[in-house]
């Protein structure tokens, strides 16, 4: 009998845990939806910078990007561990990551010639 009861409080305890990752991964999405002005400052020499348009469909969260010769459309992030992230090629793979951390919206952009960048992300209000 006691075994049962500690198994059955193991697994409510389990599906607390979960709903409370479920809830987080849909808070994230809430957050990041809508347009944004992104800019890189770490990249040397010149001013580089894009908007980045989210949003759900068919249960995903999918982006359009445009700036200076960038038009991408459709693109998909994947969610994983409280971040968004995807690959996208724009001369070469550049993986972007966003996030949350203390309120704030943050992002990266790792790319294989300039390493590990900071985005700097602010909401474009309607």
């Amino acid at each position: 009998m006691m075994s049962q009861m500690k198994t059955m409080y193991a697994l409510l305890v389990g599906l607390c845990l979960l709903c409370g990752k479920v809830n987080a991964a849909d808070d994230l999405r809430s957050k990041v939806t809508g347009k944004w002005d992104v800019s890189i400052p770490d990249v040397p020499v010149i001013d580089f910078g894009f908007i980045i348009d989210i949003r759900e469909k068919d249960h995903a969260i999918v982006f359009d990007m445009q700036g200076d010769d960038l038009d991408i459309r459709e693109m998909r992030f994947t969610e994983k561990n409280g971040k968004l992230s995807a690959t996208i090629y724009i001369g070469e793979y550049v993986r972007l990551t966003i996030w949350e951390e203390k309120g704030v919206i943050k992002g990266s952009a790792d790319t294989s010639m300039l390493g590990m960048m900071r985005l700097v992300l602010r909401k474009v209000e309607k």
